[in-house]
């Protein structure tokens, strides 16, 4: 039988690729709700409280912030075009910033193994997230420029994402003074 906690990670994970598919072909074919079906899903799933980590709402605001800052510099530069880019064409989009909403929401669940292995998952960051935009250019999703120049930077810039996320912890306080009222703890 399989544990409580590995079936968390296990529908941790689906639902994290579930919204990124969702909101990459929602963008390419102007089908965007099923996204906000799949981030629904994954916070209403991740945010109970029985399953929920301690942080999770930190690093999913933390996570946030980084990829509006990390987007909004790709499309301001015009090394990527983002469609449906709404609401406003040089700023990150809305549906980039679910993505990163979600994947803040992996790091204490099917992601949890980053916190012990920050370099090796930083190591990942470098190769997955240029990946994540590679396919979604060859979905429609988004457009990228000077394609080596755009992936060597993205490259860096997602290591050092992963690593400023995971040690996250380190740099929010732990408890929720001045963030929010958690409720269930």
């Amino acid at each position: 039988m399989v544990s409580s906690k590995v079936s968390n990670k296990l529908i941790n994970f689906i639902l994290f690729q579930l919204v990124w598919v969702g909101y990459v072909i929602g963008a390419a074919k102007d089908f965007i709700w099923l996204g906000m079906v799949f981030l629904a899903a994954l916070l209403l799933w991740q945010l109970w409280p029985s399953r929920r980590a301690e942080n999770d709402v930190k690093l999913m605001i933390a996570s946030a912030i980084v990829g509006f800052i990390i987007s909004s510099v790709w499309a301001f530069s015009g090394l990527i075009s983002f469609k449906y880019h709404w609401p406003v064409e040089f700023l990150s989009p809305w549906w980039i910033i679910a993505l990163w909403i979600s994947f803040g929401a992996t790091l204490n669940h099917s992601l949890e193994w980053l916190h012990q292995n920050k370099i090796i998952g930083a190591c990942c960051g470098a190769i997955g997230g240029p990946m994540s935009y590679a396919a979604a250019a060859r979905i429609g999703a988004v457009e990228i420029q000077s394609p080596w120049l755009t992936y060597g930077l993205m490259s860096v810039v997602w290591f050092l994402a992963v690593l400023l996320l995971v040690n996250t912890e380190r740099l929010l306080p732990r408890h929720n003074k001045g963030w929010f009222v958690d409720v269930g703890h």
